[in-house]
């Protein structure tokens, strides 16, 4: 019987094993986010992480169930650190809606900018998630509760906010911090030759942009803020 047992015991995967994994998500990261899921193809991904196309179905599966594994993979991570973000401000007890935004924000862009490429295409990846209907169920199971959580919070501290118009400022929010994460180039091209944009330079000009809207969209109808 013990013997029976130990035979039907699942072997844990070697690290040879563990490591070719995690070499083949990270090319699959760094594909999806430079030419889109439509774009991709596992032969690039093999090319990428060099190794046998059969080796990128083993550990990933189809294009599909690839690119939702890349998606969770730093999902929690991510959702981890921004609620982390929020519980200091609420330790803290007096917050306004650029403290939370920043909050939410935060953990991202400093991952994003912090010189790892892996962390980079992850946010363009996130951009593609977020702009195609098709990924909803990903958006909705791996974003959607802690972005809830943000609107749920400004609605209580905010109660004369329309829900509807704090949801529509988040989201707005949202693109324009994966519109920094997927285009910065295009603040280069559009700045001229004199300028020299920063990333922090950038973060801080995004989060004040973002707070503008949020002040606007908090106000109740008559124009006062709660």
């Amino acid at each position: 019987m013990a013997q029976h047992a130990v035979k039907e015991r699942k072997r844990a995967p070697s690290q040879r094993s563990v490591a070719a994994r995690e070499r083949i998500l990270d090319a699959a990261e760094l594909v999806f986010a430079e030419l889109g899921f439509e774009g991709a193809s596992i032969r690039d991904i093999a090319e990428r992480a060099q190794v046998q196309k059969a080796n990128v179905n083993f550990h990933g599966g189809p294009k599909d169930e690839l690119f939702e594994r890349i998606v969770a993979r730093r999902a929690n991570e991510l959702s981890q650190e921004r609620l982390k973000a929020i519980s200091r401000l609420d330790e803290q007890g007096a917050w306004d809606a650029g403290n939370l935004i920043a909050a939410f924000m935060m953990p991202l862009l400093t991952r994003a900018f912090g010189g790892d490429r892996q962390w980079l295409a992850y946010a363009r990846i996130v951009a593609i998630v977020s702009a195609d209907v098709r990924w909803h169920a990903l958006a909705k199971a791996h974003f959607d509760p802690v972005a809830s959580l943000v609107v749920k919070k400004l609605c209580t501290r905010y109660p004369e906010a329309d829900p509807a118009r704090v949801a529509g400022a988040l989201v707005f929010s949202v693109s324009s911090m994966l519109a920094l994460c997927t285009s910065e180039w295009r603040i280069s091209a559009l700045s001229g030759p004199r300028s020299k944009p920063d990333s922090e330079g950038m973060i801080q000009n995004l989060l004040a942009f973002c707070q503008a809207g949020f002040a606007a969209s908090l106000k109740r109808p008559n124009g006062a803020m709660d």
